[in-house]
């Protein structure tokens, strides 16, 4: 079950870029909303996060996304 579930975010992560290429980047990707992460009436802005912690890995922010959110 786990699987499928990351196969199809992985799916609908690739449509939604592939959208995005194919009108020429006129879609935004705050259309799709992919850049925020919404939890219990929060909205966890995504972009945002990755662009303050450069220096970390994707793993790294993740955890801190937990930590910060009590997810």
């Amino acid at each position: 079950m786990k699987e499928k579930i990351q196969t199809n975010l992985k799916l609908l992560q690739d449509l939604k870029f592939l959208i995005y290429q194919f009108s020429d980047y006129r879609v935004d990707f705050y259309d799709f909303g992919i850049l925020t992460f919404q939890v219990r009436g929060t909205t966890i802005n995504l972009d945002q996060i990755l662009s303050q912690q450069k220096s970390h890995t994707i793993e790294e922010i993740a955890w801190l996304i937990v930590k910060t959110y009590q997810l």
